[in-house]
C-alpha cells in the first residue's frame, strides 16, 4: 500500500512539474537605440502592477553594443509584465537623473510607452505572454 502511494505522490509530482513547464514561456527582449558603446545595459522584468519600478521579478545586464543588444528571460509563467531598461553609462546601477529630476542616461519600456511627468503606467508598458515564445523590442532614448 505504501508503495502505490509512493508511485501516486511521484506521478502527482511529476505531473505538477511537466504542467509548470508548459505554462513557462521565453521572453527576447531586443534593445535599440543604443548610440554609446560603453557601460552596461540593465533589462528588468516586473510582474505586479502594485510594484512596477519598485520590486524587479527578473532583471539582467549585458554590456552595451553599437545599436542593439539582446537579453532572454526563459520558463517565465503566463501572465502580465512590464520591462524597463536602461544603459547604465558609469556604471553605479541606477538611473542618473539631473537636479530637477529628468535622466541623464538612456532609458526605455516595453511597448516603449512613455510617461506624462514621470515613468509610464504599468498598463501602457504591459506585455501578456503564454507559454509560447515571445520577442519584444524596446528603444531607448
Amino acid at each position: 500500500m505504501k508503495i502505490v502511494a509512493t508511485i501516486v505522490s511521484v506521478m502527482a509530482l511529476s505531473s505538477a512539474l511537466l504542467s509548470a513547464s508548459a505554462l513557462a514561456g521565453d521572453l527576447k527582449v531586443e534593445v535599440h537605440g543604443i548610440t554609446e558603446t560603453k557601460g552596461e545595459v540593465m533589462v528588468a522584468v516586473f510582474n505586479q502592477k502594485g510594484q512596477w519600478l519598485k520590486q524587479v521579478y527578473l532583471s539582467k545586464k549585458v554590456a552595451a553594443n553599437a545599436n542593439k543588444v539582446a537579453v532572454q528571460f526563459e520558463g517565465l509563467p503566463d501572465g502580465d509584465y512590464a520591462i524597463s531598461v536602461i544603459q547604465d553609462l558609469n556604471g553605479n546601477g541606477r538611473l542618473d537623473s539631473n537636479p530637477i529630476g529628468m535622466p541623464t542616461e538612456p532609458y526605455g519600456f516595453s511597448n516603449d510607452a512613455v510617461g506624462n511627468f514621470g515613468p509610464p503606467t504599468f498598463d501602457s508598458a504591459k506585455i501578456s505572454l503564454t507559454s509560447a515564445p515571445h520577442s519584444i523590442s524596446v528603444r531607448v532614448n
